[in-house]
């Protein structure tokens, strides 16, 4: 009999700290991968029937009624099917849906709609999500390595909300998404959990009755304190939402060791009484009651165990309940935040992508239109050129060789001389020559013009001004001034000792003109200007622009390079009139001069300033 009871001493305690200890670490990770894939696989399978069941079979043909998670994606990703599920649950959500094109309609090598309305149906779609409050996703997703449970949850969140609003829509409306187990995982969990449960505490009451009594308290302490440091150490670095995957493992495989525990003390108890039946035939009926007792009771427990109809037992893992209540309230606002950074991060993605579309656009639209001003210009070019040489034609058809003449003033003290001009036109000048006989005789010569005594000098550079304009097109012009000794040649190119902008020569006139007409250009082409001076002594050419002042000789050559007849020469780049005249007024100084019949101050020379133009054009980088 002491054997019988100590078979029977079953204490739960030791059952589930024995599973624990048998297989330890492997309790959180049995089935837990295969059941989380089943649960992803169901609640994918339960999206795409929404979906299929919503906008109908035709139009969701792409997506399959029990698909993979590359199908569900594929079948997504033209944001077709959403933005259609989306405006039949909320009419106008998405204003415009990109359709894909019917069967009829040739689409090389079965290509779908381009990547942008692709993204722009996508787009439309969670913007409008996101605007009803509904659980979101990002657009990578629905590409090849995104993760396909937000969009699942996403479908999930808005069949919840169309059932919602199916309903009336009273209340508020909450999604909790995979917070929650699924109902076939509760019931298992609560099927067989409650039944094990109360087999536990009527077998462990069993126990503790058939244990000695002088030491149940401290040995129940024991194995009490060794299965809550077991259950913490298992529970210790496990998420909350494996928790029940867990403890549900962990009671079905108590569940069995008990049974069969149960099972193996049944078969031994049956063997006991056979072999005391035969042994003691002649034992007190009080012996055999107790036995029958025993195994009634462990009837009993089988078939309380297999029905069902125990009580729930609690296993209490040491925490209290306002720390895992805090700490759950902690969780929760942590996980608001971060789901608000994220749909903060999708917002931001969205927009950029948005913008780089939109930039993407507006730098195709410049550089079209940069091409037509290319071309605008590349036309304006040519007429400009075309203009360049008609206008220098119509320079060469007036003549390449023009003789101006300028009759002078009588100066101060000769206004009672005679004049031998008789008669001036706009090209005809008569002179008076007194004949041998006393008569006098006339004669008519022709110029291209005529300037009569009070001619200005604005009027006389006026016929001259548009050859600057040739000089800077790429020609060459000589302008020069010859006459006897006081006949007015200074005075015509230069000017009077005291000039004025009123007395101011051609020389200083054609720069103004020559540095205003490039400024007018600089935009088309760059003009770099400069200057030489020499003058012509006893048929000796010296420098002018020596800043020693010294006369230095130089030699003319008629084939140079660079067009510079006078190499040897000085050569001064200048930007601005002021810095000519400066130069000229240098050249002046040192200048031979001496004292004449006809003019105190004659210059005894011939002076040249040559002013050198080279133009670079720039757009084709041509040289004028």
């Amino acid at each position: 009999m002491a054997m019988e009871e100590g078979i029977l001493a079953i204490s739960v305690a030791s059952v589930v700290e024995d599973v624990l200890q048998q297989h330890g670490k492997r309790l959180s990770d049995i089935d837990l991968a295969s059941r989380k894939a089943e649960e992803a696989s169901l609640r994918r399978y339960e999206a795409a029937g929404w979906l299929r069941k919503t906008v109908g079979v035709v139009a969701a043909k792409d997506l399959p009624a029990e698909p993979s998670e590359e199908d569900f994606r594929l079948g997504l990703r033209s944001g077709i099917v959403l933005c259609n599920v989306l405006n039949k649950i909320q009419p106008g959500a998405v204003q415009k849906v990109v359709e894909a094109p019917p069967d009829s309609v040739n689409v090389p090598d079965g290509a779908a709609l381009s990547a942008y309305q692709y993204f722009e149906n996508v787009r439309n779609f969670l913007v409008a999500v996101e605007e009803m409050g509904l659980a979101s996703f990002e657009a990578s997703d629905l590409e090849k390595g995104g993760k396909s449970s937000r969009i699942v949850n996403c479908v999930l969140a808005l069949k919840s909300y169309a059932e919602w609003k199916q309903g009336g829509g009273s209340g508020s409306w909450k999604y909790s998404g995979n917070s929650k187990p699924s109902s076939a995982g509760k019931q298992f969990f609560r099927r067989n959990s409650e039944p094990f449960m109360n087999s536990i505490s009527r077998t462990s009451s069993i126990s503790d009755k058939s244990l000695d009594s002088t030491e149940p308290d401290a040995r129940e302490m024991v194995n009490t304190g060794s299965l809550h440091m077991l259950v913490r150490e298992l529970l210790s670095d496990k998420k909350q939402e494996d928790v029940p995957f867990i403890v549900e493992n962990m009671l079905s495989k108590v569940m069995e060791e008990f049974e069969h525990r149960l099972a193996s003390q049944s078969e031994q108890l049956k063997t006991s009484h056979k072999e005391t039946a035969v042994s003691t035939t002649d034992g007190s009926p009080l012996e055999l009651t107790r036995e029958e007792t025993q195994v009634a009771m462990v009837k009993d427990e089988e078939k309380a165990a297999s029905e069902g109809t125990c009580d729930r037992i609690n296993i209490n893992d040491g925490v209290s309940t306002t720390q895992v209540v805090k700490q759950l309230m902690l969780v929760e606002q942590q996980h608001r935040e971060v789901q608000q950074l994220k749909s903060t991060l999708h917002a931001a993605k969205v927009d950029m992508q948005f913008l780089q579309l939109k930039y993407q656009e507006e730098v195709s639209n410049l550089g079209k239109h940069l091409h037509g001003l290319a071309h605008a210009a590349s036309s304006y070019q040519k007429v400009l050129e075309e203009n360049r040489k008609l206008y220098n034609q119509v320079q060469d058809l007036k003549g390449n060789i023009r003789v101006y003449c300028r009759v002078r003033p009588f100066l101060p003290g000769q206004q009672n001389g005679l004049s031998t001009v008789d008669h001036i036109d706009d090209e005809n000048i008569t002179i008076t020559t007194p004949s041998k006989y006393g008569k006098e005789g006339k004669k008519l010569f022709t110029f291209n013009k005529v300037f009569g005594p009070s001619a200005t000098q604005a009027k006389v550079f006026a016929d001259t001004q548009p050859l600057i304009r040739s000089v800077l097109d790429g020609f060459n012009v000589c302008i020069f001034a010859y006459g006897q000794t006081g006949s007015g040649k200074t005075h015509t190119m230069t000017g009077p000792s005291d000039l004025t902008k009123e007395t101011l020569g051609v020389n200083y006139r054609a720069l103004s003109d020559l540095f205003l007409i490039s400024e007018q250009r600089r935009d088309v082409i760059s003009y770099d200007i400069s200057v030489q001076m020499v003058e012509i002594y006893n048929e000796q050419v010296r420098d002018l622009l020596t800043p020693d002042g010294v006369n230095k000789k130089v030699e003319i050559r008629n084939s140079s390079q660079k067009g510079f007849n006078v190499p040897d020469a000085n050569l001064v780049p200048v930007t601005s009139t002021s810095d000519v005249m400066n130069l000229m007024n240098l050249g002046h100084k040192n200048r031979a001069v001496s004292a004449t019949a006809m003019n105190d101050r004659s210059s005894r020379s011939h002076s040249c300033l040559t002013v050198h133009v080279q133009g670079r054009n720039m757009t084709s980088g041509a040289i004028l």
